[in-house]
């Protein structure tokens, strides 16, 4: 049995990797929390991992508590996932690839090991990131935005006026567009997100003349596909997906 982690910049997400394949994906929490709460739910002591594949996006300090963690309970030193120029049939579209995060590129792994295809892929956490790959596996780049919350959290303090309306607002999502100030602020920005994913799409498909197959995952993947026009497949966990891939071939 393998772990596999993907630390983002506000939620922690793991799963076992095994003969059967990948477990369901479990998460919590890391942001503003303290690290033993999230420490005792992911090395709950269970089952040793022959290997544990780390994708870290949450800076140096956490990769050293992971890396602490980790050689306390199990005795291993973690196996820090970094990006590559290439992988099987994916070529890395940056112009230096190892600036694109990792997350991103375990993301492509992931979709691309699930459909073969062309590919438009969108990540919704706190960053929403987009990325497209052609039918013969070239990574043609991306593009990256604000999340939902940060959108919120950006308008409402670097404004008077909205953020003063939005406080004595009464939430309400009833109808196309909001009728209070609040909704109208959220609802903004999963329509702002909707759209850049559609035309992300869109614009797939004319560079390459193929109809990609689209993926959406993160935390807010459901509310920015139930807003898109472009018919995309849920996918929580594909950058797991991703490092499950790398966990399966020697190291």
């Amino acid at each position: 049995m393998n772990l596999v982690i993907d630390v983002g910049n506000t939620r922690l997400k793991w799963a076992s990797v095994t003969s059967a394949g990948l477990s369901d994906q479990k998460a919590i929490v890391h942001k503003d929390a303290k690290p033993a709460l999230w420490t005792a739910a992911l090395f709950d002591a269970g089952h040793k991992p022959e290997r544990v594949l780390i994708a870290n996006v949450a800076g140096e300090r956490m990769a050293k508590m992971l890396t602490r963690s980790t050689k306390k309970t199990f005795g291993l030193k973690p196996e820090f996932v970094t990006t590559a120029r290439d992988f099987q049939e994916l070529t890395n579209g940056y112009l230096d690839p190892a600036l694109l995060g990792v997350d991103r590129w375990l993301a492509v792994i992931g979709a691309w090991t699930m459909a073969r295809c062309a590919l438009c892929i969108v990540d919704a956490g706190t960053a929403v990131k987009v990325d497209g790959v052609d039918a013969g596996g070239r990574h043609l780049g991306g593009l990256i935005a604000p999340g939902i919350q940060m959108m919120r959290e950006t308008l409402l303090a670097n404004t008077s006026g909205i953020a003063r309306a939005a406080e004595l607002s009464s939430p309400s999502m009833s109808g196309v567009l909001a009728n209070n100030t609040i909704g109208a602020v959220s609802r903004g920005a999963v329509y702002a997100l909707a759209g850049l994913a559609d035309r992300a799409a869109e614009t797939v498909e004319q560079s390459t003349g193929t109809k990609p197959r689209l993926f959406i995952t993160g935390g807010d993947a459901g509310m920015i596909a139930a807003a898109m026009r472009t018919q995309g497949e849920i996918v929580p966990d594909l950058v797991l997906r991703g490092l499950a891939v790398l966990a399966t071939r020697p190291r």
